[in-house]
């Protein structure tokens, strides 16, 4: 399912590049909270953070997680355009925000984005509160129990999150925070140069999912939910982020800044065409068994065909199909063509995978 962003008769004016440290921070908790979701990084940054709280914010942590476990609320990203914030900003920001409008976004996030439920009436009508409440549980306790701490007190709700946020600064991410600020300003001079030079196409960069399309022109980004955000309507703010790889975060609320934050350097990933070629082309037995032969060594096709039992003309459409999916790499010595298995890319696809083949 796609979100879209329409550029059609948008000006570069819209277009904004912001660093936005509470933007940096929620993605930060997102880790903590499904380290899974970003390998390494996600495994040694979520171990920091624990290492860097005490039980009784641990246990915080994990009672707020559904504001940002899966959908990120919105106000963890900038609620205006008016340029870079402190932190201290931000959170006065939501403080501000309508006791309505705070309610509306816990509760897109502790259930979902699920537009069934009506948002605002949370906290006015009790019966919708229950459902609320209901429907929460079928995520976690965890969301059970923030729904219901939210239709009891919202101001008290919001300010034990405010509080929450900013001894979780304090504690795990200052630090980390003066750590990448000079990496995401060199980030956002280089998307902003891009943005001069290829205009508003540019935005699409930041992303290997995204697809520009004319009529209207506008960016699909690939993502598992549909929403439309148009520029000329909205102002948009590119956040870039070390922390929220291998995701990509958009909001598209009519009534506030289109948001996408992404992630900055090298955290990119293939397109899925790409990943899904992979797949298949490693989907045949016969193409495993040449995979786990090359692993071990680089051989040549008559040398793959005696090893495996294959016939030559066998071995030569199985090795096309796996160089096809830039799984296979190949060296000449005279006039002998070696193959070898590209292992950095089957380590990609998966480790399990990897020491499969090893066996």
């Amino acid at each position: 399912m796609p979100v879209t962003v329409i550029i059609e008769g948008a000006t570069a004016d819209r277009v904004q590049v912001r660093l936005s440290r509470l933007s940096e921070l929620g993605a930060a908790l997102h880790v903590l909270a499904v380290p899974q979701h970003h390998g390494a990084h996600g495994a040694d940054w979520a171990a920091a953070a624990r290492d860097a709280l005490t039980a009784q914010q641990l246990r915080a942590a994990e009672h707020w997680s559904p504001l940002w476990s899966a959908l990120r609320a919105r106000f963890l990203f900038p609620l205006d355009a008016a340029g870079d914030r402190s932190l201290d900003d931000e959170l006065a920001a939501i403080a501000e925000l309508p006791v309505g409008s705070f309610t509306s976004m816990v509760v897109e996030a502790v259930i979902d984005r699920d537009r069934a439920m009506p948002y605002s009436l949370v906290i006015e009508d009790p019966d919708a509160g229950r459902r609320f409440v209901d429907h929460a549980g079928r995520f976690s306790p965890q969301h059970a129990e923030l729904a219901a701490e939210l239709i009891s007190d919202p101001e008290q709700c919001r300010r034990r999150l405010l509080e929450f946020l900013a001894e979780f600064d304090r504690r795990a991410f200052a630090a980390e925070w003066r750590r990448t600020v000079p990496a995401l300003h060199r980030e956002a001079e280089r998307l902003l140069y891009e943005l001069a030079r290829d205009g508003l196409g540019a935005i699409g960069s930041v992303s290997d999912t995204a697809t520009e399309l004319p009529e209207p022109r506008r960016i699909v980004f690939d993502k598992l939910y549909d929403g439309v955000g148009t520029v000329g309507r909205q102002p948009l703010l590119m956040v870039p982020s070390l922390q929220v790889g291998p995701h990509i975060v958009i909001k598209h609320a009519p009534a506030s800044p289109l948001i996408i934050q992404y992630a900055a350097g090298n955290h990119r990933l293939p397109p899925y065409e790409e990943i899904n070629r992979r797949i298949r082309a490693l989907s045949d037995p016969g193409r495993i068994r040449l995979a786990r032969a090359l692993l071990r060594g680089r051989r040549t096709t008559v040398d793959l065909a005696h090893y495996t039992g294959m016939s030559e003309p066998q071995v030569s459409r199985h090795l096309r199909r796996l160089r096809e999916a830039e799984l296979v790499c190949t060296s000449r010595e005279g006039a002998l063509v070696f193959y070898s298995l590209d292992t950095e890319v089957i380590s990609r696809i998966g480790a399990d995978l990897l020491s499969t083949l090893w066996r």
